[in-house]
C-alpha cells in the first residue's frame, strides 16, 4: 500500500545539479505501478530523473492534467527515450488554445504534441471524462463538478471552436486521487476546477473524507484575496494532513496558505520525494 511520489518538474528547485522548468511533472510509485502525472514544458524531466536516480522505463503510463503545454511539452523526449503504453488524459486535452489573440504575438499554449505523434510512437490513447479507476486505489477523476462560486480557471483563457474565440472553461482539467489506509492522495496539475471543487469530488467519489496529502499546482496566483480567504476557509475545515503546493500556486497565495495552516503547507520543487 505504499506510496511513493516524486517531482521531477517543477518552477524551482533546492539542488543545484537539478533544473527548474516552468511545469509540473510528478512520478507516482504504487505497489507494482508506476505512473507519470504531466511531463514539464522543455524536457528537463530527461535531465532530473537521471540526476534523482529515477528510471522512466517500465511506466505504467502517462497522466495529463489538461491540454497546456506546460504540462505537455516534455512528452516527445520522453517518447523519444521511453517506451510508454499509454497515455491517458480528457477528450478535450488537444483542443486549439491560443494565447494573445488578437495581437501581433499570439502562441499556441495547447498542447504540445498532437494524436498523431502519438499513434507513430504505437502509444495508445485512452481519454478519461469520467471517473475510473486505472489501477487498484488509483483513480482519474474525470471532468470534475463546478460547484464552488468563488472558484475559477485562474486566468482569461481562450480556446478555438470551429473558427471561432471562445473563454476557455478547461474542462479538461483532470486530477489523479489515490486512496491509501491513511486516507486520500490528491495529485493536481494546475486546479483550473478549483482546489476546493477537485477535493469535494474526490471525498464524494471515494466516501473517504481524510485527505493524506493534497499535492500540486493550485493556481491560486492570480486570485483575489477574498478567494484565497474563502479557500482557506475551506481547507481549514477538511481532515487533511500536507498540501504540497507549487508551479501556479504563486507566492503570495504560497504565503498566505502558510500563514494560515501552518506546517500543514509544504513547497512542492524538482527533488522533492515523499513516501506516504
Amino acid at each position: 500500500m505504499a506510496l511513493k511520489i516524486s517531482i521531477l518538474v517543477e518552477n524551482t528547485t533546492m539542488h543545484m545539479d537539478m533544473f527548474g522548468e516552468y511545469g509540473l511533472a510528478i512520478l507516482l510509485e504504487k505497489d507494482d505501478k508506476r505512473f507519470l502525472f504531466d511531463t514539464g514544458s522543455h524536457g528537463s524531466i530527461i535531465h532530473n530523473s537521471k540526476v534523482m536516480g529515477i528510471s522512466l522505463d517500465r511506466l505504467d503510463g502517462i497522466i495529463l492534467s489538461h491540454g497546456h503545454s506546460d504540462h505537455t511539452g516534455g512528452m516527445m523526449k520522453i517518447l523519444d527515450q521511453h517506451k510508454v503504453p499509454a497515455v491517458y488524459a480528457h477528450s478535450k486535452v488537444f483542443a486549439q488554445r491560443p494565447l494573445g489573440a488578437g495581437s501581433p504575438h499570439v502562441r499556441q499554449i495547447g498542447c504540445a504534441f498532437a494524436l498523431t505523434d502519438l499513434e507513430k510512437a504505437g502509444v495508445n490513447m485512452v481519454y478519461v471524462d469520467d471517473f475510473r479507476e486505472i489501477a487498484p486505489d488509483m483513480y482519474i477523476s474525470g471532468e470534475i463538478p463546478r460547484k464552488t462560486g468563488y472558484e475559477n480557471v485562474g486566468g482569461a483563457f481562450k480556446v478555438q471552436v470551429n473558427g471561432e474565440l471562445k473563454q476557455d472553461l478547461l474542462e479538461d482539467d483532470i486530477a489523479l486521487i489515490i486512496k491509501l489506509e491513511a486516507g486520500l492522495v490528491i495529485v493536481s496539475g494546475c486546479a483550473h476546477s478549483g482546489i476546493i471543487n477537485i477535493i469535494e469530488y474526490a471525498m464524494e467519489k471515494t466516501g473517504e473524507k481524510r485527505i493524506l496529502a493534497y499535492i500540486g499546482g493550485t493556481h491560486l496566483i492570480a486570485a483575489s484575496p477574498e478567494r484565497v480567504d474563502q479557500t482557506i476557509q475551506a481547507l481549514q475545515a477538511y481532515d487533511i494532513q500536507k498540501i504540497v503546493v507549487s508551479h501556479c500556486t504563486g507566492f503570495y497565495a504560497s504565503a498566505r496558505l502558510f500563514n494560515a495552516l501552518g506546517d500543514k503547507v509544504v513547497k512542492g520543487e524538482v527533488g522533492l520525494s515523499l513516501d506516504l
